[in-house]
C-alpha cells in the first residue's frame, strides 16, 4: 500500500507502454510512506512518475519484483533518491538528459547520452567533471579505479588537469569526498633547469612578469610566492630553478623549454655542431659539394669561371662545421649536413677457427756396428746420430753412463747389446720401436666491432724477429770489423682484417683477411720456419648469418723402408738389416665468420653484456677450480654487468640536467 498525508493512492496495474509521465508535479513538501511487497518494478516507476512529474522513459529489459519497506514519511526528493537505490540495487540506472530520465540496464549507461555538471546533484546517472588543484589527475586515476563499478567511465584530462566520471549520482558524491581529502597541496620539490641556449636571469624573468600579470589579471601586482612556486635564476651554471608542487613545476618547465630554443641568426656567418660525424671529414665532402654547385651555376650562366658561393671550415676541438654562405646556399649546405650527421650503424664480427689434427706415426728397425784391430767394419744405420752416440758413450770410458745419456734424447723403446775391445773385436747392436698418436684440437674465436665502411683489424700473438740480411768489413785484415745483422719483426698468430658494408635488407658485403700462423721448430732451415694459413676474400651475408669462409681438409700418408739390398728381403732374418716406418697425418681446417649489425644501443649493450659475463664466469670457474693458496676475495673478478650498468646509470644521474 501507499500512502500520504493527502490521502492519495495508487492503485498497482500492470505497466503496458514504455513512456510513463506524470500529470502533475506535486509540491516538496508532500510526503509519502511507500510499502512495496513482491510489486513489478513498473509499478514502482509509475508511482515514481506520478509523484515527482518527471517524464520517464524504460527500457522494455527492465523486469523483476521489488520489495520495499518505508518506516517514515518522505519527502518528494526522499523518494526519487529512494527510488534510484532500489534501481541501483536491481542492476539498473535512470540516465536524465534534457528533461526526460531514462531507466537502462546499468551496463548500457555509460553509451547513453546523459547530463553533465560540475556541481553535485541528484540526477540518477550523470556525466560529471572534477577539477583538481595540486595533483595531477592522471596520477590519481589508478588510485580511484578499484572505487568504482566496471561498468562506470573515468579518465583524466591533462591540460585542465581535470578528472571526467559518468557514474550514478551517490557514487560520483563519495569519489568527490575522497578526492576533496587527496587534492591537498602537494610535497614541494625542487626541479633544476639547466638552459642550452637562452639566458637564465631572462627566462626567470620573462616567466615571474608572465605569472603576475595571469594572476592579477593584467595588473602586475601580485606576489609570485602567493602561487604555490617560486623560481629562481643561476648564473654561474646558466640553471632555473623551480620550487613547488607537481602541478606547477610541470607547467613551468613546459615554459621554459619553449623559451629555450635558439634563435634565428643572421648574417652569412653560423656554426653546426655535429654529434656523429667528424667535422673535417664533412666539410671535405662540402667542399667538393659547393665547388660542383659552384660549376653546375658556370655552366648555366654560360661564364669561363666558377664563383665560390660559400665557405666551410672544420673546427676538430669542438668537432663543428663554420659555414660562411648566403641565406639560401645555407639551407643547402644544412640540410646536407643533417642527411651526413647521423648514427651509423656498426658491424659485429665474430670469426671460428677451428683446427683438428691427427697423427698416428710406427716405426721399427735394427741398427748395428763393428769393426775390430784388424780394419775390418761395418754398419746399418738410421743415421739420426742415435746409434753412434751410444756407441760413443761407450767407447768414452763411462760405459753404461754414457749409453744412458745418449738414450735419454731417443723417442719410443731401445734395446740393445754390444761390446767394447781395445785389443779386439767390437760391436753394438740396437733395436729400436715407436708409436706415436698426436691429437690436435685448436679452437679460435677472434671478434671485433667497427663501424659501417671502416676497416678494423685485430692481432693476436707474437712479434717473432726474422734475420733479413748480415754485413761484415774486415778492413783488409782477416779480423772483422763491425759485423752486424738486420732483423724484421714479423706478426705471428692470429690475424683478421674486416671492411664491412652494410646494403639495403640488412645483407652486409664484407672484405675478409683471415690469416693464422705459428713458428716450427726444425733443424734443416738455417732459420725460423713459420706455418701460415691465410684467407682472402669478398663475401655477401645476411644479418646474423653463419658462413664458411673456407678451409682444408687433408690427409696425408707415409710409408719408409731403410735397408740393406739383399739382405734386407730375407724373411724373418731380414728384420736385421732392415728398418720401417709409417705416418699418417689427418687434418681438418675450417674458418667460419658472424656479422651482427648493431643499429641502436640495446642491441650493443646485448652483445656486450653477453661476451662480459663469458669473461666473468671463466674468472669464476677459475677462482673455483683453483688452488687453495689464496683467498676469494683477492682473486679479481669482474663485476656482475647489472651492477656495472647500474653504477655507470647513478654517475650519469648524479650529473643529468633533470626537466
Amino acid at each position: 500500500m501507499i500512502h500520504s498525508i493527502k490521502h492519495r493512492v495508487l492503485l498497482g496495474a500492470v505497466l503496458c507502454c514504455l513512456l510513463i509521465a506524470g500529470p502533475a508535479r506535486s509540491s516538496p513538501q508532500d510526503t509519502w510512506t511507500v510499502n512495496f511487497n513482491n510489486t513489478d518494478i513498473n509499478e514502482l516507476i509509475k508511482f515514481v512518475a506520478d509523484a515527482t512529474g518527471k517524464t520517464i522513459i524504460v527500457d522494455p529489459k527492465v523486469k523483476g519484483q521489488v520489495d520495499v519497506v518505508s518506516q517514515r514519511p518522505l519527502t518528494t526528493p526522499q523518494l526519487y533518491d529512494l527510488f534510484l537505490s532500489i534501481l541501483t540495487v536491481h542492476g539498473y540506472v535512470a540516465v536524465e538528459s534534457g528533461g526526460v530520465v531514462k531507466v537502462i540496464d546499468e551496463k548500457a549507461a555509460r553509451t547513453q547520452a546523459s547530463d553533465v555538471s560540475a556541481k553535485e546533484t541528484n540526477a540518477g546517472y550523470i556525466t560529471h567533471v572534477i577539477q583538481l588543484e595540486n595533483i595531477a589527475a592522471a596520477k590519481l586515476i589508478p588510485v580511484l579505479r578499484p572505487l568504482v563499478p566496471q561498468q562506470a567511465h573515468l579518465a583524466a584530462y591533462a591540460p585542465s588537469n581535470a578528472i571526467i566520471i559518468t557514474d550514478t549520482g551517490d557514487n560520483i558524491r563519495r569519489i568527490r569526498q575522497i578526492i576533496e581529502q587527496i587534492d591537498t597541496a602537494a610535497v614541494e620539490e625542487t626541479n633544476i633547469i639547466r638552459l642550452k641556449h637562452a639566458s637564465a636571469d631572462e627566462v626567470v624573468n620573462l616567466i615571474n612578469r608572465l605569472e603576475q600579470q595571469r594572476r592579477s589579471g593584467g595588473a602586475a601586482t601580485a606576489d609570485a610566492g602567493q602561487e604555490g612556486f617560486s623560481i629562481a635564476a643561476d648564473k654561474r651554471t646558466n640553471s632555473v630553478l623551480i620550487n613547488g608542487d607537481e602541478v606547477q613545476r610541470a607547467r613551468l618547465k613546459t615554459m621554459v623549454r619553449y623559451l629555450d630554443v635558439p634563435l634565428q641568426e643572421s648574417g652569412n656567418a653560423t656554426v653546426i655542431y655535429l654529434e656523429y660525424a667528424s667535422a673535417v671529414d664533412v666539410a671535405e665532402v662540402l667542399g667538393r659539394v659547393l665547388s660542383n654547385i659552384s660549376r653546375l651555376e658556370a655552366d648555366k650562366t654560360k661564364e669561363t669561371t666558377a664563383k665560390t658561393s660559400a665557405v666551410v671550415e672544420a673546427d676538430e676541438a669542438t668537432n663543428a662545421l663554420i659555414v660562411t654562405a648566403d641565406p639560401d646556399v645555407m639551407k643547402t649546405i644544412q640540410a646536407v649536413v643533417a642527411k651526413l650527421d647521423i648514427r651509423r650503424a656498426q658491424v659485429l664480427v665474430e670469426a671460428i677457427l677451428v683446427e683438428v689434427k691427427n697423427i698416428d706415426s710406427k716405426q721399427l728397425g735394427v741398427e748395428w756396428l763393428f769393426a775390430d784391430d784388424n780394419g775390418v767394419y761395418g754398419s746399418n744405420s738410421n743415421a739420426d746420430g742415435v746409434l753412434g752416440a751410444v756407441t760413443g758413450g761407450l767407447l768414452g770410458g763411462d760405459g753404461v753412463a754414457g749409453a744412458a745419456a745418449a738414450l735419454a734424447g731417443n723417442p719410443g723403446g731401445a734395446l740393445g747389446v754390444g761390446r767394447v775391445n781395445s785389443n779386439g773385436f767390437s760391436f753394438n747392436m740396437l733395436l729400436r720401436a715407436l708409436q706415436e698418436d698426436t691429437d690436435t684440437n685448436i679452437l679460435s674465436t677472434p671478434s671485433l666491432l667497427t663501424l659501417d665502411n671502416n676497416e678494423a683489424s685485430i692481432v693476436v700473438g707474437q712479434e717473432v724477429p726474422f734475420k733479413t740480411g748480415s754485413y761484415t768489413n774486415t778492413g783488409g785484415g782477416t779480423t772483422p770489423l763491425n759485423p752486424f745483422e738486420t732483423i724484421e719483426r714479423r706478426d705471428v698468430g692470429i690475424t683478421l682484417k674486416v671492411t664491412p658494408q652494410i646494403n639495403e635488407g640488412d645483407s652486409i658485403v664484407m672484405e675478409i683477411v683471415q690469416e693464422v700462423s705459428d713458428v716450427t721448430d726444425s733443424t734443416l732451415a738455417s732459420d725460423v720456419i713459420t706455418n701460415k694459413r691465410e684467407i682472402t676474400t669478398t663475401v655477401l651475408s645476411d644479418n646474423g648469418e653463419t658462413i664458411v669462409l673456407g678451409g682444408l681438409i687433408q690427409d696425408s700418408l707415409k710409408e719408409g723402408v731403410r735397408k740393406v739390398p739383399l739382405l734386407g728381403d730375407i724373411p724373418w732374418l731380414g728384420r736385421l738389416f732392415r728398418s720401417s716406418g709409417t705416418n699418417l697425418e689427418k687434418t681438418n681446417l675450417m674458418v667460419f665468420i658472424r656479422p651482427t649489425i648493431v643499429r641502436d644501443r640495446k642491441v650493443l649493450r646485448g652483445a656486450s653484456a653477453a661476451k662480459y659475463e663469458y669473461m666473468r664466469d671463466q674468472q669464476l670457474r677459475g677462482r673455483d677450480d683453483g688452488v687453495d693458496l689464496m683467498p676469494d676475495d683477492v682473486m679479481p673478478v669482474l663485476p656482475a654487468w647489472q651492477e656495472q650498468i647500474r653504477y655507470l646509470e647513478k654517475l650519469r644521474s648524479n650529473t643529468y640536467d633533470s626537466r
